[in-house]
């Protein structure tokens, strides 16, 4: 008898067959010796209805993981570009390199590096080490730092007193941006005062030009870092021009 060619369910394969397989109204049988010796009668099927009552099983491919939907990979990092990207668009978007919100172009890691690259871009790792844990990715705020410290060289401004303090200083506006909000204008502003350090101020009220030195009145609200530089927050400003 050649077993390789009867085909039973799944919970006979593998017993033994003691007959031919035989018609029985009109559909196939074959006996097996059940585990505990008793002979039992089942259905033997052809191919075309074993496949039928025995689908194969789909394999359902695991979702990539974070690390590897970014280009992490298994190198374990990513090459960002440290310098002018801005004035490289073209050459950027040419290129097989991607772009995300929080760290800019990038090139993953198993995708070879374009040649030749601009001269005023500098290729950078960020590994991934450094921008998760436990697998996961660690908060935006976290990775704009880590982010921030590879792609701009440490400004030289410190952060100025603490937070409700009452500060002065003469300076020059160095960014002034208007945007239109649901409760009209807002403006912000950055500040360079004469002795380097950087502030900046938020208010809806007040209307500076930029290249304009102005003596700064204000209330340290916070203190964060911006490309890799300190910044003093303040509210609550009175600002008068310098003649």
């Amino acid at each position: 008898m050649d077993e390789r060619k009867i085909l039973v369910a799944k919970s006979y394969q593998g017993l033994p067959f003691v007959s031919e397989p035989y018609m029985l109204n009109g559909k196939e049988y074959v006996k097996v010796r059940m585990k505990n010796g008793s002979v039992k009668q089942v259905r033997s099927y052809s191919e075309k209805e074993y496949a039928k009552y025995n689908p194969p099983v789909k394999v359902i491919q695991p979702a990539k993981s974070r690390r590897d939907t970014l280009g992490f990979g298994e190198k374990g990092f990513i090459w960002l570009f440290k310098g002018e990207t801005y004035s490289n668009l073209d050459w950027f978007r040419d290129s097989p390199c991607r772009y995300a919100r929080i760290w800019g172009w990038y090139l993953p890691s198993d995708i070879e590096m374009p040649d030749p690259i601009p001269v005023d871009v500098e290729p950078v790792k960020l590994e991934w080490a450094d921008v998760s844990l436990e697998d996961q990715l660690i908060p935006d705020d976290q990775i704009v730092k880590v982010v921030e410290g590879l792609l701009y060289d440490a400004g030289t401004s410190e952060y100025v007193g603490k937070v409700g303090d009452r500060v002065e200083f003469d300076c020059t506006c160095t960014r002034a941006s208007i945007t239109q909000g649901a409760y009209g204008l807002s403006y912000f502003y950055v500040f360079t005062s004469d002795d380097g350090n950087v502030y900046t101020w938020g208010t809806s009220a007040k209307s500076l030009d930029e290249g304009v030195r102005y003596h700064v009145k204000g209330t340290v609200k916070d203190h964060n870092t911006f490309r890799n530089n300190k910044q003093t927050v303040l509210t609550r400003c009175k600002v008068e021009d310098i003649e």
